[in-house]
């Protein structure tokens, strides 16, 4: 440390502390507006190194840590501590040091993903009867209140089509995707503890195949959908979807249900 002169009111001292390669690590300047005596500096001086090496061991340990924590430490005999401008100023003879945590350094920023599947009952893919199947999908964090959510389908009809004049009728199969842009809605609750809702809106691509290989249709599909979102713990939740849509392709040609309508219901991890 130096002291600016000893007779100067108020006295001033500039600190900096280096590595071992000489490298600067931090640089503080000091007022003490008493100008009686040296010792509150020194002291200063002595508590602010305290609090930089605390720092510096802490992000070392933690990459993590926060940077933006206030740091105090206390004489006997305190009294209120003022910051200005980022030089830290000490009052009275003996009081207390505060000092702000080093320089800001960048944090890494970690982005959470979901990864799960759902159990789903779909009605308006075929003139008659339902689809039900799995859902397998990926929730991407783009923002805290931003996520884009894509899915894939594979199902089977609930009955067989085509029957008739003593026909069995075949079974058709359900294959598409399905990317939904959302709006995701916290709770009033402590964070990843409760339910969170998704508020999307999305648009798919699928066929419905026969099991005969025969007059397979493509389906194109938009439409909004809603997703509740249990915390279960350890970043496992239960999770209840709802879509509804329409049906962009085949409609006036086989007289495919122009709304469709989806129920899911499935579980998901989250890592982040």
């Amino acid at each position: 440390m130096t002291l600016a002169s000893a007779a100067t009111t108020p006295k001033s001292v500039e600190a900096v502390i280096v590595d071992d390669a000489g490298t600067i690590v931090a640089q503080r300047t000091l007022t003490d507006r008493s100008a009686r005596a040296c010792l509150p500096l020194a002291r200063a001086v002595g508590a602010w190194a305290s609090l930089v090496l605390d720092a510096e061991m802490n992000r070392a340990r933690d990459d993590d840590h926060d940077p933006g924590a206030a740091s105090v430490t206390t004489f006997a005999g305190s009294t209120r501590p003022t910051t200005t401008g980022g030089a830290l100023e000490v009052s009275g003879r003996q009081g207390t040091v505060t000092d702000s945590a080093p320089e800001p350094v960048a944090t890494r920023v970690t982005k959470a993903v979901e990864l799960g599947t759902m159990v789903y009952l779909r009605n308006g893919l075929m003139q008659t009867g339902g689809v039900a199947g799995l859902s397998p999908f990926l929730t991407v964090e783009l923002t805290p209140s931003w996520v884009l959510r894509p899915a894939l389908f594979f199902g089977r009809a609930t009955e067989r089509i085509g029957g008739g004049d003593g026909a069995e009728g075949v079974v058709a199969s359900h294959l598409g995707t399905r990317t939904d842009f959302c709006r995701r809605v916290p709770g009033n609750y402590i964070e990843r503890r409760g339910v969170e809702a998704d508020l999307c809106a999305g648009v798919e691509v699928g066929i419905v195949t026969p099991s005969t290989g025969a007059n397979t249709t493509a389906r194109v599909g938009t439409g909004p959908s809603v997703n509740m979102r249990g915390e279960l713990g350890g970043g496992v939740a239960l999770e209840l979807r709802g879509l509804l849509g329409a049906n962009l392709l085949q409609f006036a040609a086989e007289r495919t249900p122009l709304v469709f309508a989806s129920a899911e219901l499935g579980v998901s991890v989250r890592f982040r």
